[in-house]
């Protein structure tokens, strides 16, 4: 199996300055997951400036996101982007709808489908990562895009959901940027740089001036790192996060102005964030990619966007 590399293609290498006689990367781990289970048991929305949070059937809770308009995609002369990233242009996100806070986890997952295919876990390929740790609050991953729909369906089938009227499906693309950005312009929503003291990524391979720091080399607990503006966290690193769009290279240059669903058919799906495994540049607000809508690896997971009507 590999890992996902740097720009360069290099495989990564970790860090392991020595602070007090240990491993910089081992204090680092051992902080993320401590943080992580404190969010999860104090159940916060600290630095949400959106709206309602809305804890469902599951223990799955998805924040009111703000209807408004932003700039998608990224301009030439930001580092690392790609020319399926522009034109840069408005985009208007007409109504508010309900995200995930947090990218869904292998419980959550587990309880809607009864069963958890993520490598990191005590079955998976990669629980020797994950030796005494419980991954209930990792995000679900090596999962395809079929299958995230799949969960998003029969979510929907249980009864507590259907009398809330509650109607849960994959983000698009311009909704998933719109609220990865919340308000920013930058980068990323924590500024122009990224390093790995920010989010589960390759520290190997920082962004913007951050300083190079450890590679955790798996998930880790999601909110295990700061929010942005609207209180959504993970939105750059521990999974890439698989939307519901098809990918065209040059869909920005003819997409719709307000609400746009992406194209009309293709061949792979938009996977958008960056995942533990990248590099700080494919982490970007803006950077998307492709993947198959039957495939699925151990960086790729997903969160839930939800549409309340009455039943």
């Amino acid at each position: 199996m590999k890992l996902e590399t740097g720009r360069s293609g290099r495989r990564s290498t970790q860090v392991c300055r020595k602070f007090f006689g240990r491993p910089l990367w081992i204090l680092c781990a051992v902080s993320i997951v401590l943080r992580g289970l404190l969010v999860d048991a104090s159940e916060q929305t600290t630095g949400s400036s959106s709206g309602t949070v809305i804890t469902n059937s599951i223990g799955l809770r998805v924040i009111l996101i703000p209807s408004g308009s932003f700039r998608m995609g990224a301009e030439e002369n930001e580092e690392g982007s790609r020319i399926d990233e522009r034109p840069v242009h408005e985009e208007k996100i007409t109504k508010p709808f309900y995200l995930g806070v947090y990218e869904v986890t292998q419980e959550e997952y587990e309880k809607v489908v009864g069963t958890n295919p993520s490598c990191f876990s005590s079955t998976g390929e990669g629980q020797t990562k994950i030796q005494g740790l419980d991954t209930k609050r990792f995000p679900v991953e090596q999962v395809s895009w079929i299958e995230a729909n799949e969960f998003c369906n029969k979510l929907n089938s249980l009864p507590e959901e259907v009398a809330a009227g509650r109607k849960y499906r994959l983000p698009t693309e311009a909704e998933w940027q719109y609220a990865c950005r919340a308000g920013s312009t930058t980068p990323f929503h924590y500024g122009k740089g990224l390093g790995s003291a920010d989010a589960n990524i390759n520290g190997v391979f920082p962004y913007g001036g951050a300083p190079r720091g450890p590679f955790l080399g798996r998930t880790a607990p999601v909110g295990s790192y700061k929010p942005n503006a609207f209180g959504l966290y993970d939105m750059h690193g521990n999974v890439s996060e698989m939307v519901n769009d098809w990918y065209a290279r040059f869909y920005f240059k003819e997409s719709p102005s307000e609400d746009p669903l992406g194209p009309m058919n293709g061949a792979d799906r938009v996977v958008l964030g960056g995942s533990w495994g990248t590099d700080a540049a494919r982490c970007r607000s803006a950077f998307r990619r492709s993947n198959a809508t039957s495939g699925k690896a151990r960086y790729f997971g997903f969160r839930v966007a939800c549409e309340i009507t009455k039943p």
